[in-house]
């Protein structure tokens, strides 16, 4: 009996305590369970007010199936739709927040989840920046990007677009897309008709009415940038650049200041890259868009003829072999420093065995360091120069610079072969 009220009494009572306060916790979870719900809701719907401050009672609708949707919700009071899209921005990928209101117009923005760089990207979450979208429909006339930060920029307008996309899906409606950058318009502003062509060697090709061509060549510029450049080059009927335009690409502050109209702009009226200096501090970069000058203007031939070609009724000579008067022109090749490839070098010698000019095409080698054989600096240096002579190498390029020098020795050995020497 003893045993019975020291074990099991006590063991009943825990029993009953545990049983009456379950009941209790139940009780009180049915009842508060709605109110905590209510909260959340209401958290949840005033971050929605600020992007759609006429908002009330959202409800969440299906994303599914919606490109770059992470999630949407419609207002219950008709005001309009909030959506969340996402875009790669520059430290990944960024989520922006959109309130598309029942006209279709934006009613606010704000920026999410992003990894963007401090005080650079993450300009695109300040109103100074985020303000201009608002009363945008989903053409986003007039939006601009952010200085120094436009991969951060068109990321932010990317997600804006698909939000754009999803609300039209889900409210039934059409809309339009925003029109791309022309960046054809760039390279010939007076220009309104261009048809697309096909040229090997080009990314894309158009010609631009009567006034020449558009070539839009692929280079690689910030050894660390997340892709290739764009690089939209404008050749005139003369041969001559008539503008430069940096379309796609991923370059970054202070580097992409290369990219903007006052650098492009000294190509302009010049039959090559040469002459025109790499700026301080971006020289991969400035590289990078002379490269693809330099092969867009190897193509330029092929499309207005050679400028410099006799004039009609002339003799004209053929491939391989030197005019009298005019200059021989070939491209060899010698192993340089890089890994990755050959340095490729067109000499052209004139008629009396003097180098006219050299191109130098290193890009497989130690960026600033062997890349310098392709500065202006190191190739006028030949100018002027006879078989067997050589300038000095660039200091801290020697093994760049003798693939040079190889790649001139048997440039002179063809164009001696050209005289029958």
């Amino acid at each position: 009996m003893n045993a019975v009220k020291e074990f099991v009494v006590p063991a009943a009572v825990l029993t009953v305590i545990c049983l009456v306060v379950s009941a209790v916790l139940a009780g009180t979870y049915q009842v508060t369970e709605p109110v905590i719900e209510a909260a959340k809701r209401a958290e949840a719907d005033a971050s929605r007010v600020v992007v759609l401050p006429d908002g009330k009672d959202f409800e969440q609708v299906s994303a599914d199936g919606l490109e770059n949707i992470v999630d949407a919700y419609k207002a219950g009071n008709g005001a309009g739709y909030v959506i969340t899209g996402k875009a790669k921005g520059y430290g990944g990928d960024l989520q922006v927040m959109a309130g598309i209101d029942k006209d279709g117009k934006i009613a606010g923005v704000k920026l999410m989840d992003n990894n963007e760089t401090q005080g650079i990207g993450s300009k695109t979450g300040e109103e100074a920046y985020t303000s201009q979208y608002k009363g945008k429909d989903s053409t986003l006339d007039g939006v601009t990007t952010i200085s120094g930060a436009t991969i951060s920029s068109k990321g932010f307008q990317s997600a804006v677009t698909s939000i754009f996309q999803a609300y039209g899906a889900l409210a039934g409606v059409e809309v339009a897309a925003p029109e791309a950058e022309d960046y054809k318009a760039t390279v010939f502003p007076d220009v309104t008709d261009f048809s697309e062509i096909t040229v090997d060697g080009a990314k894309a090709a158009y010609k631009a009415g009567d006034a020449g061509y558009v070539l839009v060549m692929e280079s690689k510029g910030w050894e660390h940038a997340a892709g290739p450049m764009e690089v939209y080059v404008g050749i005139g009927n003369d041969g001559k650049i008539a503008g430069v335009a940096v379309g796609e690409n991923s370059e970054t502050p202070p580097v992409s200041d290369v990219l903007k109209p006052e650098y492009l702009s000294k190509f302009v009226g010049k039959d090559s890259p040469d002459g025109v200096d790499n700026v301080s501090g971006a020289s991969q970069t400035s590289v990078g868009i002379k490269k693809a000058i330099r092969a867009a203007m190897e193509l330029a031939p092929g499309l207005i003829g050679d400028t410099s070609a006799p004039a009609e009724g002339g003799d004209t000579p053929a491939e391989g072999e030197a005019p009298a008067g005019d200059l021989f022109t070939t491209t060899t090749t010698a192993k340089g420093y890089g890994q990755a490839g050959e340095v490729s070098v067109t000499v052209s010698i004139d008629a009396d065995g003097k180098i006219a000019s050299i191109v130098v095409d290193a890009e497989s080698e130690t960026r600033g360091l062997g890349t310098q054989v392709q500065d202006a600096a190191y190739t006028d240096s030949w100018k002027g120069l006879g078989e067997g002579e050589a300038p000095a190498a660039v200091s801290g390029a020697t093994i760049s610079s003798n693939a040079v020098r190889e790649a001139v020795a048997k440039a002179f050995a063809a164009y001696n072969a050209s005289k029958g020497a």
